[in-house]
């Protein structure tokens, strides 16, 4: 790769299994599945009715009345061969695993100090999404010798004042993302990450860990894009209704790499085409804008003889 100071990067995703979870607790105590009844085959759910599957970790909804012994995991029972609604649908994670299913706008919810242990294998990166919480506390260790790989503890405060005047009397800006890079890999590892606060839940959207490849040293001119998806509508009396939706951001980059490296970068983009990953743009600080999550695709362009330009863009998600 070319020498550069600031490298464009990837995270990889490691898939977050049963077996790699230690524990997941809340004040010392294990974190409930979900706050909905695990389904049970001798119970009849009315319309609304709302469960789990241990089996799936998701949450389903009953869409009629009278279900009896459906298994909400079965797919019959979820549609048929037409793609109509039979028995149940499916809602999204349990509250437990949110964090772990890939999406930044499913958030794990529990009081604090929320406590996530984690054996994952090796990882060098760490990406961490939509946080509600007054404190972040990170501690990486290698379990078959005990020594300390990475620390990390801050207040997650965003707020970056441009004048005294922000300084004195701008309100408090939450952290909501953290990135950490550079972490040694070692396929014994084991991580722990707290989350305090003061009063109310800790959130947490997304925790991906993974091998972060680089995709080339970013070249001037990079820019994100934010995306709303919220209702917007005006009547034929010029009266418009705005209703609040989620926002993504998307990012547009452009990288060079030296020639040798053009195949792997390439076997990289390839490999994650469709999966929902973080994309590093700039390691540089005051450039954090340019870390998004979301479906990376890219242009390899060999215009320039012995370093190759890769054009990439991620369609933001949330």
């Amino acid at each position: 790769m070319i020498e550069s100071d600031d490298i464009a990067s990837v995270l990889a995703p490691i898939t977050i299994t049963d077996s790699m979870i230690v524990s997941v607790t809340a004040n010392g105590q294990p974190v409930p599945e979900d706050p909905n009844p695990q389904w049970n085959g001798a119970t009849t759910y009315e319309a609304g009715g709302r469960v789990y599957a241990a089996s799936t970790h998701r949450v389903y909804e009953s869409v009629k009345d009278g279900n009896f012994n459906k298994d909400p995991t079965d797919v019959s029972n979820q549609f048929n061969a037409a793609g109509v609604t039979t028995w149940w649908i499916d809602i999204g994670p349990t509250n437990r695993y949110s964090m772990f299913d890939a999406l930044i706008s499913t958030q794990t919810a529990a009081p604090g100090p929320l406590v996530v242990t984690l054996r994952p294998g090796a990882f060098n990166g760490l990406a961490i999404f939509g946080l509600d919480a007054d404190d972040l506390d990170i501690l990486v260790v290698n379990t078959s010798t005990g020594e300390t790989i990475y620390t990390y503890s801050a207040p997650l405060e965003g707020s970056m004042p441009a004048d005294y005047y922000e300084y004195f009397f701008d309100p408090f800006k939450p952290q909501t993302k953290f990135i950490a890079t550079d972490i040694e890999p070692y396929s014994t590892s084991e991580i722990r990450i707290t989350l305090s606060k003061a009063s109310g839940n800790a959130l947490v959207g997304m925790i991906a860990l993974g091998d972060l490849r680089p995709l080339g040293a970013p070249l001037r001119g990079a820019s994100v894009e934010p995306v709303s998806y919220s209702y917007v509508s005006t009547d034929a009396f010029g009266n418009t209704t705005i209703r609040k939706r989620s926002s993504a951001t998307g990012l547009a980059i452009q990288a060079k790499m030296d020639l040798e490296d053009a195949n792997t970068v390439l076997g990289t983009v390839q490999e994650l085409l469709d999966v929902p990953v973080v994309v590093v743009g700039s390691t540089e600080p005051g450039y954090e804008a340019l870390t998004v999550f979301g479906l990376l695709s890219a242009r390899l362009q060999y215009d320039d003889y012995g370093s190759p330009t890769l054009n990439a863009t991620v369609k933001g998600l949330i």
